[in-house]
């Protein structure tokens, strides 16, 4: 993640029809949560749900690169990955579009997490419980109707939990969330997470003084010259990305179309990602497709 240095601009600068950075964001989410100096924010959101006992919130914040077993393996970044007093390893990912892999990436980040912690040597006595928390913008689970959920393993039949194995993963769906409150401190947290304007973000932050630092420190972010212009030119990245796979895609339909040549459609989807992978500029491929030349 690249390092932004933003200056502490008093929150009264923003008026109520300032526009306000989303905290959903991925790159917010992590300037919010994922500083030192918010670390109380962090765990007022964290023990408003995941349940640990009060004096396992000595946090240390990790590194999020999952490093790989083999210089071939998968690389994995996290959102915010923490450790709490005890050895236990918490992975909050937010997560804003719909994916249809979103689980097979949070069991690819778990178990990651999992294999780490031990060594070729070590005994698996060593292993801590990794807890997965996974917010999102959008309905996970269609036709379920709480926003907050817990999962372990559990054998359907008797309910018996295999308490032994060191899984936990919680998701949050944003828009399940009642609009009027449930008297849970999970309820003020996701008001603060899907709120959009300036009023809608004091009416949650009243309630609680550590979402009033959040909301003191989103507006700080907000007004920051530096961090809005690297929130827009991330959101570009994105636009492009997405123009890139829609181009790619209606290209490899019209090639597809020749008898022979369905086979072709996920090739050249998959030629153009290896291409931005590999540092060719957008603006080169965008050029590449515009030509014909892929």
């Amino acid at each position: 993640m690249r390092s932004v240095v933003f200056s502490r601009i008093p929150c009264y600068i923003l008026n109520m029809d300032d526009v306000i950075l989303p905290p959903t964001d991925d790159w917010i989410f992590k300037l919010l949560f994922g500083d030192e100096r918010n670390k109380s924010v962090l765990i007022d959101l964290l023990q408003s749900f995941v349940e640990l006992p009060k004096e396992e919130y000595e946090l240390t914040f990790l590194d999020t690169y999952l490093k790989p077993e083999f210089e071939e393996d998968k690389l994995g970044i996290l959102d915010i990955k923490v450790r709490t007093k005890s050895g236990k390893i918490l992975n909050i990912e937010i997560q804003v579009n719909p994916s249809k892999n979103i689980g097979k990436r949070i069991s690819f980040y778990k178990s990651k997490m999992i294999v780490e912690q031990i060594a070729k040597s070590e005994h698996y006595n060593v292993i801590q419980k990794v807890i997965c928390i996974c917010i999102t913008s959008y309905d996970l689970f269609i036709g379920g109707k709480d926003y907050l959920n817990s999962f372990r393993f559990v054998n359907l039949k008797n309910n018996l939990c295999f308490e032994d194995i060191p899984e936990e993963i919680y998701t949050l769906e944003l828009p399940k969330v009642p609009a009027m409150s449930d008297g849970t401190a999970s309820w003020n947290w996701m008001q603060f997470l899907r709120a959009k304007r300036k009023e809608e973000f004091e009416m949650v932050a009243v309630q609680n003084p550590e979402i009033r630092k959040a909301t003191n420190t989103l507006y700080e972010l907000s007004a920051d010259e530096k961090v809005r212009a690297e929130y827009e030119m991330r959101q570009k990245a994105i636009r492009d990305r997405a123009w890139i796979i829609d181009e790619a895609k209606e290209y490899a339909k019209a090639e597809g179309k020749a008898e022979g040549k369905a086979e072709g459609k996920a090739e050249e989807r998959q030629y153009i990602l290896d291409l931005m992978n590999q540092g060719v500029s957008v603006e080169e491929i965008k050029q590449f497709l515009k030509n014909g030349k892929l």
